[in-house]
């Protein structure tokens, strides 16, 4: 908790960049957003492209390799190559806080897709939206990588393509992960079930979003949502309750062939 507290403490100190601030050739746009080691700004390339700027929070510098933290994203992103995530431009140092720059994906994440537009998908459309992340996970752990933080922010629907961003977590993957006993540790192992036991959770709020309540009573998912027993099955599989995937072609095959169950109905 003190740890906590002073980690907060530290960060509050840390001083914003604000629009039309310059980054050595770099020009601020704005504030996207801060994570647990680095604030991200939307800027202007010289070209006038517009990119994404990654720096490291104060906390981080102060207590930790911060320069290990740049260099473990940008290893990533350039070893991963992919059109579907963020390509690395460059990296540096401005005034002793380090940075790097990407490329901006385009894009909505499904929070936005479903809360500010009120997209509800299907059980068949969940599926499938699943199926196109899950190959593209599958691209990662081929590389020899695990990304770790597949949370909904995470991932951006643009015009029905998928792209993956923040690599900030991505590990080269380990093939002997330690017995977890928390759910919560999970999403955090370095093997290919963190990003497993994502990818559940995310066709779980892909499904709730054509969830219409019946009752006040508390429910799991599986009595709440009225979906095939083997799309529950694959759930079960994907949340490590009964069972769990080690292999990518495994989890696509089951993916697969519950889409065509479905779609048959």
């Amino acid at each position: 908790m003190i740890h906590v507290l002073f980690r907060r403490l530290v960060d509050a100190f840390e001083q914003t960049w604000k629009p039309g601030d310059w980054v050595d050739e770099y020009q601020i746009i704005r504030l996207v957003g801060k994570g647990s080691y680095g604030t991200t700004y939307s800027v202007l390339l010289p070209t006038g492209e517009e990119a994404i700027l990654k720096r490291i929070r104060p906390y981080k510098k102060l207590f930790s390799n911060h320069v290990q933290y740049v260099q473990n994203e940008r290893d990533a992103l350039i070893t991963l190559s992919h059109p579907n995530f963020p390509a690395f431009i460059r990296a540096g140092e401005y005034k002793g806080i380090s940075y790097f720059v990407m490329k901006k994906m385009s894009g909505r994440t499904f929070e936005e897709l479903i809360f500010q537009e009120g997209k509800k998908y299907s059980e068949e459309e969940s599926l499938r939206v699943s199926l196109q992340l899950l190959t593209l996970v599958d691209v990662i752990h081929q590389k020899g990588y695990v990304h770790r933080d597949l949370r909904i922010p995470n991932i951006l629907s643009d015009h029905g393509a998928i792209h993956i961003i923040d690599f900030g977590l991505a590990c080269v993957m380990e093939t002997e992960s330690p017995v977890l006993e928390a759910h919560k540790d999970y999403m955090r192992d370095k093997s290919k079930k963190s990003d497993y036991y994502a990818i559940g959770h995310f066709l779980l709020f892909l499904l709730y979003s054509s969830y219409e309540p019946v009752s006040s009573r508390d429910t799991s998912w599986e009595e709440e949502l009225p979906i095939h027993h083997d799309t529950k099955a694959i759930l079960r599989k994907l949340l490590q309750i009964d069972g769990e995937y080690l292999d990518g072609s495994e989890l696509i095959e089951d993916l697969v062939k519950v889409i065509h169950i479905v779609h048959n109905q």
